[in-house]
């Protein structure tokens, strides 16, 4: 009989990350993934003890297989790596938690932080400044947004749910592009609206923690150095004791326990609220780089109920590098400017890590053979 977690798979580094931090720590590691040439990818991984597909209805039955066969001692911890998993856990949340231990915060955290339409009120009742935001129903919201609001705006998905229906993650639009009916028309009640705050990709600011029952946080932050269709190819870990201060006073007001990130946008002095997730961020990896694993705060509070006694700083100045979201940011923009950007970060960066060599597990190697050969067909 073995202490368990199980890890939905989500974020590839996060899922690395996580089982490389509970292999430490003597865990033994379940992989579920709901996609089955994902289960592939985990096979050989030495972080990894044993891969599961699941369909998302069968989760509950997945997880009381894996309780039997895995010879699991006590109740498995559960990890989630994409906010999907949140959602469809925490709808039923009172079956799952009599057969797994669930790593997440609250249900009010998570109904409010995975739709966009009530985050951002719960965030400003919370402390934060957020960027002026409305839900787009009908056409009347449209023309009291063209009226109001300051342009460009960007629009993105009420969820990740909705995500799938709408076929983008955000749109920044000027005043014409946003009057197009057409738009409208097939997606209206799906949408958030929200001024867009200005600035470069270093105007973003990443702040991935783990906040223990007590109130202790282990934090890592740093600027989004380059971000390939708003996921975080570049990123350089930069302390900054004002957002670190904001960031904590506003887990505390909620009541946060778990792991999580939140993304900032700084501009004019301030920093704007732009979304925050309930579960490990895909760079999860870039706090293990930097010295201040959230994943062994993670395992060592949930085990024992107690965070490290000693808080460490994490290192600056250390560059956490996607290669393939880097190659994918180069084929979207298709510029000279972005190539020779993307090329001095990944050649140049004296504290740089590249994510897909991090692990030396072969994951990454695996995952790029799927690929190239799903493109090859």
């Amino acid at each position: 009989m073995k202490e368990t977690v199980i890890v939905l798979d989500g974020a590839l580094g996060a899922v690395l990350s996580l089982c490389r931090s509970a292999e430490a720590h003597g865990l033994q590691t379940v992989v579920v993934c709901i996609e089955r040439n994902r289960c592939d990818i985990y096979g050989h991984s030495k972080y990894v003890s044993a891969v599961y597909y699941s369909a998302v209805d069968d989760l509950l039955h997945t997880f009381t297989e894996i309780c039997t066969h895995c010879q699991v001692k006590g109740k498995p911890l559960l990890l989630f790596t994409a906010d999907i998993y949140c959602m469809i856990v925490n709808k039923r949340r009172a079956c799952f938690d009599r057969i797994v231990t669930l790593c997440m915060p609250s249900s009010e955290i998570i109904d409010g932080f995975c739709y966009k339409n009530k985050a951002g009120d719960m965030a400003k009742a919370n402390g934060l400044t957020v960027p002026r935001t409305t839900c787009i129903n009908d056409m009347q919201d449209v023309e009291k947004v063209a009226d109001t609001f300051t342009f460009p705006v960007i629009i993105k998905p009420l969820s990740v749910e909705h995500g799938e229906q709408i076929g983008f993650k955000y749109k920044i639009l000027n005043r014409n592009g946003f009057m197009q009916e057409d738009l409208w028309n097939s997606l209206s009640g799906n949408l958030l609206c929200q001024e867009y705050i200005p600035g470069s990709d270093n105007s973003y600011w990443f702040y991935v923690f783990f906040r223990s029952g007590q109130g202790d946080v282990t934090e890592c932050m740093g600027v989004k150095t380059m971000q390939s269709n708003g996921i975080m190819a570049v990123g350089t870990t930069r302390y900054n004791p004002e957002l670190a201060q904001v960031a904590r006073e506003f887990l505390k007001r909620i009541g946060y326990v778990g792991i999580g990130g939140i993304e900032y946008k700084q501009c004019n002095g301030a920093y704007y609220f732009i979304e925050m997730s309930t579960r490990t961020e895909g760079f999860l990896p870039i706090s293990d780089m930097a010295g201040v694993s959230i994943a062994d705060a993670a395992f060592q509070y949930y085990r024992t109920g107690e965070t490290p006694c000693k808080e460490s700083r994490q290192w600056d100045g250390i560059r956490y590098i996607s290669v393939l979201s880097a190659v994918a940011e180069v084929l979207r923009r298709k510029n000279v400017k972005t190539v020779m950007r993307a090329l001095l970060l990944l050649l140049f960066s004296r504290k740089g890590y590249w994510v897909e060599c991090f692990f030396r597990d072969g994951t990454y190697v695996r995952y790029i053979r799927q690929i190239i050969k799903q493109k090859m067909g």
